[in-house]
């Protein structure tokens, strides 16, 4: 959980209960609330009505109820329940039971299950244990993401993420925010050109489905049964035809077109 580690969640219980210990602890960071605040953040009072329901999403057992428990202490949030998996996840969310999905990027879903919580609009997903990097965000915004924390994130930092996302506000970086910015920039002028518009030919059609989840080439030649080679020639062939400079500015430009995921095939991917 964000301010404290897998291997250190072990002591969620203690930290909640007392101050004492490692100066990195959940307790101690409840104490600082206040003096640590995310890049242009301001506090600004909860939705209303009613408390924030909090879903909490993550394959590591200890994190996951160490964050329901730490999180459940709030008066701003009701814990709605956890998953082990985005799959678990799903009923709940598409029940409307849920506004704010906290995801665990580090699931052996990764971007998937971030992006099949995204999809529908019954919840917000905040993404946990992102790096913060350019290219780490854009490909969690390209997924779907309300917002985002990275692995030092203070505990207050994940409250107020939290509450932005239920907002429906973004917090970032002026960085982040920037190469958002350009990547739009670039991706607009594409969206309305012919090359946007040239129909790819099938196979090409499964490789890019199989680009939107994040696979590399070596991974799509083995989904597909195909010979490495052949996946980065189709790779070269989906970024000519769409004129973008890289697989992540093509999966932007796939997303946000008539190539969207509901117009690819599904055959090999994954439910």
């Amino acid at each position: 959980m964000p301010g404290l580690t897998p291997q250190a969640a072990t002591g969620v219980t203690g930290a909640c209960a007392t101050t004492s210990g490692d100066a990195d602890s959940l307790g101690t960071r409840v104490e600082r609330m206040g003096d640590i605040r995310g890049t242009g953040a301001m506090r600004r009072a909860r939705p209303a009505p009613g408390p924030i329901r909090v879903f909490v999403v993550s394959h590591i057992r200890v994190y996951r109820e160490g964050l329901t428990h730490v999180l459940g202490t709030y008066d701003e949030f009701v814990i709605a329940g956890s998953a082990e998996t985005f799959e678990a996840a799903l009923p709940v969310v598409r029940r409307h039971a849920v506004d704010v999905v906290l995801y665990d990027l580090r699931c052996p879903s990764g971007l998937l299950g971030l992006r099949r919580l995204a999809e529908g609009p019954e919840a917000s997903v905040v993404a946990l244990g992102v790096e913060e990097s350019v290219e780490g965000v854009i490909a969690c915004a390209e997924a779907g993401i309300a917002g985002y924390v990275t692995d030092s994130t203070s505990l207050e930092e994940l409250v107020a993420r939290i509450e932005d996302a239920a907002r429906g506000d973004f917090n970032c970086p002026p960085f982040i925010a920037a190469s958002l910015l350009h990547r739009l920039a670039t991706i607009g002028p594409v969206l309305g050109s012919s090359a946007a518009r040239t129909r790819l030919t099938a196979r090409e059609l499964e490789v890019a489905a199989l680009l939107q989840e994040g696979l590399s080439n070596k991974q799509i030649a083995s989904r597909l049964t195909i010979q490495l080679a052949t996946v980065k020639n189709h790779v070269h062939s989906i970024l000519s035809k769409l004129e973008t400079p890289t697989r992540v500015d093509a999966v932007a430009v796939l997303r946000s077109s008539s190539f969207g995921p509901s117009r690819l095939p599904l055959s090999h991917v994954p439910g």
